[in-house]
């Protein structure tokens, strides 16, 4: 099943996000040259949520950056580590100095180890109207005890009301999209989010899919080599098998649903974002 990835969100006329205000404080700090100003609201930002993950990625780049331009090493460590899971090709602001890149440098050493969070989403191209359909998520093994939700949005461009709903993250996942969201004709745009425990969208994928007209008959799926559910992970190793809890620092893992806290506190702390986002 091929699901068309979209270039540009279509769930961009929602409310701003919690941490929205906090993050233009940040923005507004960090350009006068305002680090201590800086440090603090994307701190706060993050820990606001609701952000999405280029806002993510930047809110722990600058928080990165600011706590080096400020002396906290350790501090800015963990949150370069986080900004690496999110981009392993992640940029310090020039304007940082030359405190920050070694810093940037060896905490993207640091994630190398165990990589970055691999999630994507696919979904029919063609579906029947008024009949449900799946979207598959899949997320690698390594990395599932760092989403607290898998968040999915339909969207049928009818003006009627959307399907949503959130799930506990799994390696493999199957979501199906209830046949009131599959009208005849429309065209249906299903994104799905991981989410971090503060709502921050710490990857995202769309699709679009097709729905027949009325009376219209979809064409059967062709059949492929490569088979259904979770495939062997191969030589990958669990989360817990790996340096991976160690690398991050300041990580606390909390309860059966393993909820993941992040570094936007005081201390060593850090959140773990989401970069490698693709869509089938």
């Amino acid at each position: 099943m091929a699901g068309s990835a979209l270039a540009t969100p279509v769930y961009a006329d929602g409310p701003p996000a919690p941490g929205a205000g906090a993050l233009a404080r940040g923005r507004a700090a960090w350009d006068k040259g305002e680090a201590d100003v800086a440090e603090a609201a994307y701190k706060e930002a993050l820990e606001a949520g609701g952000l999405s993950p280029e806002e993510t990625r930047e809110g722990y780049v600058r928080l990165g950056s600011a706590r080096a331009v400020l002396g906290k090493r350790d501090q800015a460590l963990a949150a370069f580590r986080a900004a690496a899971v999110l981009d392993a090709d992640f940029a310090v602001p020039p304007e940082a100095g030359k405190k920050a890149i070694p810093l940037a440098q060896q905490a993207k050493k640091d994630v190398a180890k165990i990589g970055t969070l691999s999630f994507t989403s696919s979904a029919p191209d063609k579906v029947e109207a008024a009949k449900p359909f799946k979207v598959k998520v899949q997320i690698d093994a390594a990395h599932v005890p760092v989403v607290s939700k898998v968040a999915v949005t339909a969207r049928d461009g009818t003006g009627g009301k959307d399907f949503t709903t959130r799930e506990a993250p799994r390696e493999s996942m199957e979501i199906e999209i209830p046949a009131s969201s599959v009208i005849a004709g429309a065209l249906v745009t299903v994104r799905v989010d991981a989410l971090d425990p503060r709502n921050n969208r710490i990857a995202t994928s769309e699709n679009r899919v097709q729905v027949a007209s009325e009376g219209a008959v979809a064409p059967v799926p062709v059949p492929t080599d490569k088979p259904e559910g979770p495939q062997p992970s191969g030589n990958r190793k669990s989360f817990w098998s790996t340096p991976w809890p160690y690398v991050i620092g300041g990580v606390v893992i909390a309860g059966a649903g393993a909820a993941v806290f992040f570094g936007t506190r005081p201390t060593e702390d850090v959140t773990i974002g989401s970069p490698a986002v693709r869509a089938r």
